[in-house]
């Protein structure tokens, strides 16, 4: 039986099993079931009491949507961001949570705290809180290339996102074609920290035990060298060495992180304490301040520099000498330090003799110590843009350069780039260009070994990587042009550009047009009344296609994936992919003998013909009804346009009542609507009974009274609704501006406290706000048209209406122009 399927899907072994109790084939090497339910030979199949079905079922069975260990990921803790990568992370987050285990997969399900940056239903971009990791069992992947660098590593049943009908949808990696469309962040949110500074007293203490040499110097409040004579006779630590201390108005910081239970060091007068090593008169302030000059002082690091035990060593070619003068001024004004230069052949190297510097470059920026180690500083994702670019100009003006093509031109052509020996360094450029919402290019080359003729040193062959920016509309923002370019006569820049919707391929000349510009779009959008397409122009994304798909082996034998909650996706690999983790059919769209597994077989079809059959004859009532039910599901969200995280909240209500036996004696269409309608009540997503009557073809009383019916047998508590959930729906539609929106909202604020809103339907409140609040900001929309769009009647408008400006005192704030309305009467 095992011989008829080529080989598991998953690690692509053939080393397959086949178990005749339970009619399935199961890989030998990570234990995925290739094909389940197939015959069985035994009793089982015959029993169809629920006990045995909750058995067979495979809903919530645990996914095989996962990353290669090497792809980073963004994480959000706090104020800081991080890029590490993906099975780095996975592993360390499990050390620390109980481990759960599902066959091959282990998972975990952890606190909020962290963040991964994410997309929510509006395309818009942000940090949402990481819930759930996991890692199991792989050893073959696909390596998908995209057109200009970026590029992730994962299984062939992970998904990406891509675009179909001008909305984003999740396409398995399995069936990614070359020429498909993908889809990237352009701009990576900004989170910034309010203090800029190190503060290097709880730094120290921290790390007290690593570094006993750092010390808290220039102490001269005695009470705390008396409270440390005091502590002395209880703490053998500090026998012998206090007076020591008083002498040289000195206190290790190891002490202080020893002591932090019975001493605070804040409350001590420190006005003129600074830090430094105990045998060296470098010394730094308790607050160091991250200013411009700071981060060029790292930028320059990033590109020249690298650590030796007891300071900083920067190397410039002789010709450099602007470079070379601005770091010496910039450690001669924010530190006070000496800087050693040294000419050699044709070189010159200054030498920053601080072992407290080299130390918090090394342990607390953790910039790296030479090339292939270095790193963005983390701090540095976290800082305003304005430090931002003095890192990146620093960075480049030392390994990047700028060439301009034809300077006559009116816009002219340039590249900007910037190359290091680092894959993980320039990736890590390249989301620090994103924050900036700049898309830059990635390139990469080998370096055979070569001698170099001037100097005849040899250097090892190496990888060789590079950013490239050549828009120059970006090039102006960042202040490496003088002149404003013009507009482009031609293509324009990939980040303005969508795929092109061909159901409007009218619109533009040539037929064969693979994209257009989001100004074209939404000008189309405007023109047709197509909110999708609206909603993905205005999305701040890239829009990439795929130049190449290949297999090839797992880093360390695993795959990871970790869980954002109501988003269900997340942002990895080489620049930055958006990657979906969920299954939309809850894992219950199992078939034996797809299409494309029948004609890819040279004999045996006729066998795969007769095991579906049994397949279908030997699955249960309920796993029948789940199937067709799932499917109702997932049109009914399609036609109302719901979010993923509705849809298989949905699909987990529904499954709820099937095992506990609720859907006997209703029809199937009139649950799936309530199990719907139940699930956009807890995500607040505003979807009326009207809506889902007409989506689903059920009467609306009947919707209602099963949703009653489940939510009370399931114990499922939902809040009542909330009339601003309707908001931004309706004034979309009514084309409202958005400060006409929050007026809206304003109003149905006050019309809460004042208890106006309580035994009212909550679509017609909303709808009569907003046209309250047009009417207040002369944007005027007729009762009519604000009654169908929110599916009420005009009365309902017209008495909400006068409730609210009776009770509110609204009328002086209208213009005295009559309401549309009024006039037609």
């Amino acid at each position: 039986m095992a011989e008829q399927i080529k080989i598991c899907p998953e690690c692509r072994s053939s080393n397959l099993r086949f178990n005749k109790e339970k009619g399935e084939v199961i890989c030998r090497e990570c234990g995925l079931v290739v094909e389940e339910k197939m015959i069985d030979f035994g009793q089982e199949w015959r029993e169809f009491d629920h006990d045995q079905a909750a058995k067979r079922r495979r809903t919530g069975a645990p996914m095989t949507y996962s990353v290669d260990a090497s792809e980073p990921i963004i994480i959000k803790k706090g104020n800081r961001i991080k890029i590490i990568s993906i099975g780095k992370y996975v592993d360390q987050t499990l050390k620390r949570y109980p481990i759960k285990k599902k066959k091959t997969i282990e998972y975990s399900v952890i606190k909020k705290g962290h963040q991964a940056v994410s997309f929510d239903d509006n395309y818009q971009t942000q940090f949402k809180d990481v819930r759930e990791v996991s890692r199991h069992p792989c050893k073959e992947l696909y390596e998908i290339m995209l057109e200009t660098g970026k590029r992730i590593r994962v299984t062939g049943s992970h998904s990406v996102f891509s675009v179909k009908e001008n909305k984003l949808f999740p396409k398995q990696v399995e069936k990614l074609k070359i020429g498909d469309f993908l889809v990237a962040p352009n701009n990576i949110p900004l989170p910034e920290i309010k203090d800029q500074s190190l503060d290097l007293i709880d730094i120290f203490t921290q790390l007290g035990e690593k570094h006993p040499k750092v010390y808290l110097r220039g102490i001269k409040d005695p009470k705390l060298f008396e409270h440390l004579k005091e502590l002395s006779k209880k703490r053998s630590i500090l026998k012998g060495k206090v007076k020591n201390w008083k002498r040289h108005k000195t206190i290790p910081f190891w002490a202080v992180h020893k002591l932090q239970d019975t001493l605070d060091i804040r409350s001590y007068n420190l006005d003129e304490a600074n830090v430094g090593i105990y045998s060296s008169r470098n010394k730094l302030p308790l607050k160091l301040a991250i200013d411009k000059a700071f981060c060029k002082l790292l930028g320059y690091y990033s590109s020249e520099g690298h650590l030796k035990e007891h300071g900083i060593v920067f190397s410039f070619g002789q010709h450099e000498t602007e470079m070379i003068n601005e770091l010496k001024e910039i450690v001669k004004t924010k530190f006070g330090f000496h800087v050693a230069e040294s000419k050699k052949i044709s070189a010159v190297q200054l030498e920053l003799n601080s072992t407290l510097l080299a130390l918090i470059f090394k342990e607390i920026l953790k910039t790296g110590t030479r090339a292939t180690q270095k790193r963005v500083p983390e701090l540095i994702y976290s800082l305003p843009r304005q430090q931002k670019l003095s890192y990146l100009q620093a960075y480049i003006q030392g390994d990047g350069s700028l060439v301009h093509g034809q300077k006559s031109m009116i816009r002219p052509q340039v590249c900007l780039s910037s190359t290091s020996c680092s894959e993980i360094f320039t990736n890590d450029l390249l989301a620090l260009y994103s924050q900036m919402g700049v898309h830059a290019h990635y390139q990469e080359a080998f370096i055979p070994g070569h001698i170099i003729q001037k100097t005849q040193q040899y250097i090892v062959g190496s990888l060789s990587t590079r950013t490239l920016v050549t828009n120059p509309d970006t090039l102006y923002k960042l202040g490496y042009l003088e002149n404003k370019p013009s507009k482009p006569r031609g293509k324009p820049a990939i980040e303005e550009l969508i795929p092109a919707p061909l159901k409007y391929k009218k619109e533009w000349k040539s037929r064969k047009k693979l994209r257009i510009t989001k100004q074209s779009a939404l000008e189309i959008a405007e023109k047709y009344e197509d909110f999708d397409l609206y909603k993905l122009a205005q999305a701040d994304f890239l829009f990439l296609r795929v130049r190449s798909i290949k297999r090839i082996p797992s880093t360390n034998g695993y795959a990871y994936d970790i869980s954002v909650p109501g988003c269900e996706n997340f942002v990895g690999g080489r620049g930055g992919l958006f990657l979906h983790n969920t299954k939309y059919d809850r894992g219950l769209g199992t078939s034996v003998g797809q299409k494309s597994d029948l004609y890819a077989l040279s004999r045996g079809k006729n066998k795969f013909f007769r095991l579906r059959k049994w397949q279908y004859r030997i699955s249960t009532a309920i796993e029948r009804n789940l199937k067709l039910a799932l499917s109702e599901l997932k049109r009914v969200s399609s036609y109302l346009k719901l979010p993923k995280s509705v849809e298989e909240e949905s699909a987990r209500i529904y499954t709820l009542a099937v095992q506990r036996g609720l859907v006997r004696g209703r029809s199937m269409e009139s649950v799936v609507a309530g199990a719907l309608y139940a699930a956009c009540r807890r995500h607040e997503v505003p979807r009326t009974l009207d809506e889902l009557a007409d989506a689903s073809g059920i009467d609306k009383k009947e919707i209602g009274r099963t949703y009653r019916f489940v939510t009370r047998e399931l114990g499922i508590r939902i809040l009542p609704s909330n009339p601003v959930d309707y908001l931004p729906r309706f004034a979309s539609a009514l084309r409202l501006s958005p400060e006409t929106q929050s007026k809206a909202v304003d109003i149905l604020e006050s019309a809460q406290k004042q208890e106006l809103t309580s035994g009212r339907g909550p679509t017609g409140i909303a709808a009569a706000s907003l046209y309250v609040a047009a009417l207040i900001n002369n944007e005027k929309r007729t009762q009519r048209e604000v009654a169908d769009i929110a599916g009420v009647t005009e009365v309902t408008i017209r008495n909400r209406y006068k409730e609210l400006l009776k009770e509110l005192d609204l009328k002086d704030q209208i213009k005295k122009k009559k309401p549309l309305d009024e006039e037609e009467d």
